[in-house]
């Protein structure tokens, strides 16, 4: 059976999208604002996160203690997060509750309050979230890699902002952001679990079927500085002079992918280098020479560029040796593609993963999402399951060497430089090798 998600586009340009799954007793709501941290003028960088933040703080009709003791009341939930493109909020209710979903929806996105008390206490909340990230040499390396990568396009900085920018906010700067992105037109409502499409347009229709205050008529947001594609990443290796336990390196290059079938290929060339315990990374990384705890591959898709990079703490002095193994096995899958038999165990475990999770009317949700978001298109969650048993080594082979061809990669090192001159002139050769420019150091 074909099971296809449906689309109902309603009179103010709110865009839904329902999962009809009727053996749950559940329904998750997710409310997608085609907006993050890449859109952000300079001046607000940190805006997109700070207002996921503020939007369940209360509206004109609860506060935010209200909103809370309602859907704990139901044995409910609801959350939020922000990406570089998107940011939701989202529910997971009962599937007899819904209608408490859709109230409380219409609350925070038509009326939020902003209270100036607020504010003021969420933005400590975000500069102690700002502060621990510092104290994650992992997570820091990381941030700064997507930096170095992208240059001054807002897709190189980091979602929370700077304690800087954050403290530059005010009630009207973020009320003027929301008004001016959180628009019926710029949204997506996906909905999935135990509800029927006619029952869902229904129960939203109190969102789809008018204006929203302070925005009062559909329009096209005017283009920002972040919409426009970055011209791929920027190679280079930096070392980041840090003191700390570990070398954390990170070697990344833009790895474009241009409709779905790629996006899946590039996901089966991440699980294959690094995905998990059986990656062939993770095997010769850290199993057979004992050089990490932690190694891992990650396939960061944006709209209208991606990102493939490979993260290993390891040794200080196994920084080279480890980039060498990075660099074997991305050209050993340019040459051979993903062998036959580890294609089809990775396979099996996208296929059954996936089957698994559509127990879960949340990843039910965030499914259908995606496909919206990036292709514009209904769901069919059997043609996906095709997909995944379609591709052939050979397509993992053809894009991993379009990669490799057309891009230099960003290598980032943060730890203390090595002390002996000839470690370090070993270094400085290798970087010039694998970028084909000198080395950059950066004091912390």
């Amino acid at each position: 059976m074909r099971h296809e998600a449906k689309k109902h586009i309603y009179p103010n340009g709110l865009t839904l999208i329902v999962d009809e799954a009727p053996q749950l007793k559940s329904v998750a709501i997710g409310a997608w604002v085609k907006t993050g941290s890449r859109y952000e003028a300079r001046e607000s960088w940190g805006m997109c996160h700070f207002l996921e933040h503020m939007i369940f703080k209360g509206s004109e009709k609860r506060g935010a203690a209200e909103i809370s003791k309602d859907v704990d009341r139901v044995g409910g939930d609801f959350n939020a997060f922000t990406s570089r493109e998107h940011t939701c909020f989202h529910f997971y209710l009962p599937f007899q509750e819904v209608s408490l979903g859709a109230t409380l929806l219409k609350e925070i996105l038509f009326k939020p309050l902003f209270a100036k008390k607020e504010i003021e206490k969420e933005r400590q909340v975000v500069l102690q979230e700002i502060a621990m990230t510092k104290e994650s040499p992992e997570e820091d390396s990381f941030d700064r890699f997507l930096e170095k990568s992208y240059g001054n396009h807002p897709l190189g900085r980091n979602i929370l902002g700077t304690a800087e920018s954050v403290q530059s906010l005010d009630r009207k700067k973020v009320s003027r952001f929301f008004h001016e992105h959180y628009r019926p037109e710029n949204m997506v409502l996906a909905v999935s679990g135990a509800i029927t499409f006619e029952k869902a347009k229904r129960e939203f229709s109190l969102i789809g079927e008018s204006t929203w205050p302070g925005r009062d008529k559909a329009r096209d947001l005017k283009p920002a500085w972040g919409a426009n594609p970055p011209d791929g990443t920027d190679p280079g290796f930096w070392w980041m002079n840090e003191k700390s336990e570990q070398a954390h390196v990170v070697y990344g290059f833009s790895a474009p992918v241009k409709n779905q079938k790629e996006r899946v290929i590039s996901t089966m060339i991440q699980q294959h280098l690094g995905g998990g315990m059986s990656s062939v990374l993770f095997d010769q990384i850290r199993e057979k020479k004992g050089w990490a705890y932690t190694v891992y591959a990650s396939a960061i898709q944006f709209l209208d560029t991606s990102n493939f990079s490979i993260y290993a703490g390891v040794k200080a002095d196994k920084v080279l040796g480890t980039l060498k193994v990075m660099t074997q096995e991305l050209h050993k899958v340019a040459r051979e593609g993903i062998p036959l038999q580890d294609l089809k165990r990775i396979k099996d475990s996208l296929v059954y993963s996936y089957e698994l999770s559509l127990e879960s009317s949340e990843s039910r949700m965030m499914t259908i999402s995606s496909s919206e978001l990036f292709f514009k298109k209904g769901f069919t969650f059997k043609a996906y399951e095709e997909l995944i048993r379609s591709i052939r080594v050979s397509d993992t082979q053809e894009l991993m060497q379009e990669w490799i061809k057309n891009h230099r990669p960003t290598v980032l090192v943060l730890s203390q430089k090595p002390k002996s001159r000839e470690a370090w002139q070993a270094i400085k050769s290798e970087a010039l090798k694998l970028t084909g420019l000198p080395l950059v150091l950066e004091e912390i």
